[in-house]
């Protein structure tokens, strides 16, 4: 089983799929197994996943802020090697940003989705995101009543009813509730949108419809602090239809022809 021992004494739990161009997922606490993806990925693509500290079979210690999350993910690219592109999902967007924006040695471009890369607060994000009494009550009910807080957390990221309850189900088995807490916390209070910016053309948003915490209006808000970035629709969430995804990265992680 691969471990990266930190100096803080965790362990990172990771894995390693497929062949060629490197993609690494930073995904968000609140997803859950990412298996279709790497599926479809790891016959064209090296596929690097791991499981943030706190969750999965990775040590259950903290912290759970970004600052941390960002040092763990470069300490593994450092060791796996460097990627073409890393996939950010919601709070991911912010590793997988500010280590290409410090470290564009190891991760040259940057997809993100379903999420913002700016506080959720104010005029830069629409939705239940935006609301801070919605957001306030988010907290309370994830402290109250975990498995209700997760489903409120991942509307909208499913196809059906049932793929939901599954997904919580698979959610509440590997991320504790003092972690989910924690890394909720920090994503409602990180903001990178300076480093979102420095990286331009170099960073890809995906955007799509139904997704009541982030409706296309927040992406367009978005668009207008990321003039430099490209932005794409796609028909539906990335993790209910992983298949749009994988097409995106396959396409943004090609190697450059020359």
């Amino acid at each position: 089983m691969p471990l990266l021992a930190r100096p803080d004494g965790a362990e990172i739990y990771w894995e390693e799929a497929g062949d060629g161009p490197g993609v690494l997922i930073c995904n968000t606490f609140n997803l859950g197994p990412v298996g279709d993806l790497v599926e479809r990925l790891a016959p064209e693509r090296r596929v690097v996943l791991y499981e943030q500290r706190g969750t999965g079979r990775s040590s259950k210690q903290g912290p759970y802020d970004i600052d941390t999350g960002v040092a763990d993910v470069e300490a593994l690219v450092e060791e796996t090697g460097p990627v073409e592109v890393a996939f950010g999902i919601g709070d991911g967007g912010h590793r997988a940003v500010r280590l290409a924006d410090a470290r564009p040695d190891l991760a040259d471009r940057v997809v993100f989705t379903s999420g913002t890369l700016g506080g959720f607060r104010g005029e830069r994000v629409a939705g239940y995101a935006g609301s801070t009494g919605v957001l306030s009550a988010l907290m309370s009910l994830v402290r109250r009543d975990y498995r209700s807080g997760l489903r409120q957390m991942m509307m909208g990221s499913a196809a059906d009813s049932a793929q939901e309850r599954q997904r919580v189900e698979e959610l509440a088995a590997i991320v504790p509730q003092e972690a989910a807490v924690g890394y909720l916390d920090a994503w409602i209070g990180a903001d990178s949108l300076d480093a979102s910016r420095r990286l331009g053309e170099r960073l890809t948003v995906l955007a799509y419809p139904g997704n009541a915490w982030f409706p296309l209006e927040s992406y367009e808000e978005l668009r207008d602090h990321l003039t430099g970035a490209c932005f794409e629709l796609v028909e539906d969430g990335p993790m209910s239809r992983p298949d749009l995804a994988a097409d995106v990265l396959l396409r943004v992680s090609a190697p450059t022809k020359g």
